[in-house]
């Protein structure tokens, strides 16, 4: 995972908690992905030179599928840890769930357990349900299936109840070439949709379909059309892949369920990497998030229990001493542990996160502040953009209180803003809002948002310019019914991106105001 994932991953985690818990939108860039809408619309793929009607993928509410599917769907659920999200679905009515390696597996929960963030029911005509913490202990990993079966614990110790979950239909991925098969699932972490396409290609025990997905899908349920699981979603295609000179060409990538109902018959074989088992400083930092969403701060080095932050604190500070990059993403690599640190480290001593936070001792949080600035001035250096995240978000963090946090988030990157003079975008006034900045130079927010038509190509920062809305309405500058309002006139732009689309809707339903 590059540096920008960490960032854009705790951007989304604040917005979602200063906006009173509105749900995390994953791996959305700062800057916001091209959408398959905005990305269509650019390419001048979205029609053909005979301005033949072209019907682009999209996803489904739940409401709309057939009785099998949305009965199958009720076993599915979306999962929250430190620097993942992801789709799972229940197997067992004890609590036994399916979903990827990559979400919950060997990298993420130790053999130990972790703590997981989890919602069910997180869709149109449901009433909204707030995401719990469970305990969740992987029982079987296969990289390979790139699966992970997973045992919740509710917060007494005892297996989850859950009445709805899903059976297998064994089929190998030959036996599964052109059945039709729907996808359940969390795109972008939002609300739960549905598509479905045909199997078209087998490689070993992997399937390639035609099935709509996006980032956040990973983990879903491929169904068979009496709801059982036929496979185990993976992926979807990169960019270059998808258009054609007349629209898109879906395809998502899943494991076939014979092979993944042959692995959970055999013995449990559960992840290697165990947070109560010695270790070396360097392998704690490539994998400091398995003890974070175990919420274990400390590891055992050369016999000795060290906090962990220090060893955060220690690398990041090799990465600031270092002349020699050659890029960005050579920037971005090497001050990995400065950008693990901020998931880390909050010390106001709430939070709506499943995994642990922490706090630097009293002596040590001047010096993670001047990290802080360190990274920013290293990121001016480079390429002259500021790193707004960490001289706002990350400064705001190592207050004691709420209040505290925005002050100093505010001032620290009012003298950024002030050193480097960077243009007024929806990106600059999304962190503006935040800390309840009303204007920038001549410029008043509440005009710049208001006016965002005027700006060319706005569609590219929807999202943007929602949260900054959300912001101001956060600090009391708009009601919420102009809030919403606002909302639901970006929502129905046919312009924005699908992205977009899925975070606005996201937003309004955590408002009521679907």
């Amino acid at each position: 995972m590059t540096a920008i994932f960490y960032l854009r991953d705790r951007l989304q985690f604040w917005t979602a908690r200063l906006l009173g818990g509105i749900s995390m939108l994953f791996r959305q860039s700062l800057r916001e992905f091209l959408g398959i809408a905005a990305l269509c619309a650019a390419a001048g793929a979205c029609s053909s030179s005979s301005s033949a009607t072209v019907t682009l993928p999209h996803f489904n509410d739940i409401t709309t599928a057939t009785p099998e599917i949305q009965t199958a769907a009720r076993a599915v659920v979306r999962l929250r840890t430190a620097g993942e999200y992801g789709t799972g679905f229940f197997i067992s009515p004890t609590g036994l769930l399916l979903t990827n390696n990559h979400v919950l597996g060997d990298p993420v929960c130790a053999v130990e357990g972790c703590y997981v963030g989890l919602t069910q029911m997180h869709e149109r005509g449901q009433p909204q349900q707030d995401p719990s913490t469970v305990f969740a202990v992987p029982t079987t990993v296969n990289p390979g299936l790139d699966m992970a079966a997973v045992q919740f614990y509710d917060p007494n110790g005892n297996q989850l109840d859950t009445p709805d979950y899903l059976s297998f239909d064994g089929q190998d991925g030959a036996s599964l070439l052109n059945q039709h098969v729907t996808i359940v699932g969390h795109p972008e972490a939002a609300l739960k949709k549905w598509t479905d396409g045909q199997v078209t290609d087998t490689n070993g025990q992997w399937i390639t379909t035609t099935a709509y997905t996006l980032p956040g899908n990973s983990g879903s349920p491929i169904l068979n059309d009496q709801g059982q699981v036929v496979g185990l979603l993976h992926r979807g295609p990169t960019s270059e892949d998808l258009f054609s000179e007349t629209g898109v060409d879906m395809y998502s990538v899943g494991s076939a369920s014979a092979p993944i109902v042959a692995v959970l018959a055999a013995p449990p074989s559960p992840p290697v990497v165990s947070t109560a088992a010695a270790t070396t400083k360097e392998q704690f930092l490539a994998n400091d998030f398995i003890y974070l969403n175990a919420r274990v701060a400390t590891v055992t080095v050369d016999g000795m229990s060290i906090s962990a932050i220090p060893i955060l604190g220690e690398a990041c500070d090799a990465a600031l001493a270092r002349t020699d990059f050659t890029s960005p993403s050579d920037l971005d690599s090497a001050l990995m542990p400065c950008y693990q640190a901020e998931t880390w480290i909050d010390c106001r001593g709430s939070s709506s996160v499943p995994y642990g936070i922490v706090c630097p001792a009293p002596t040590d949080q001047a010096a993670w502040a001047s990290r802080y600035q360190s990274m920013n001035q290293l990121g001016l250096g480079m390429n002259g953009q500021p790193d707004y995240y960490t001289v706002s978000f990350a400064i705001a963090a190592l207050q004691l209180t709420w209040d505290g946090g925005v002050s100093a988030g505010a001032q620290s990157l009012q003298q950024v803003l002030a050193a480097a003079s960077p243009v007024l975008d929806y990106h600059l006034a999304l962190y503006l809002a935040a800390f309840a900045i009303e204007s920038y130079g001549e410029t008043q927010i509440a005009t710049y948002v208001a006016n965002y038509k005027q700006v060319p190509h706005y569609e590219l920062q929807a999202t943007n310019i929602a949260y900054t809305a959300g912001w101001r309405y956060n600090n009391r500058n708009m009601t919420k019914a102009q809030l919403q309002s606002f909302l639901q006139q970006l929502f129905v732009d046919p312009s924005i991106s699908v992205s977009s689309r899925l975070a606005l809707e996201e937003y309004l339903y955590d408002l009521n105001a679907l």
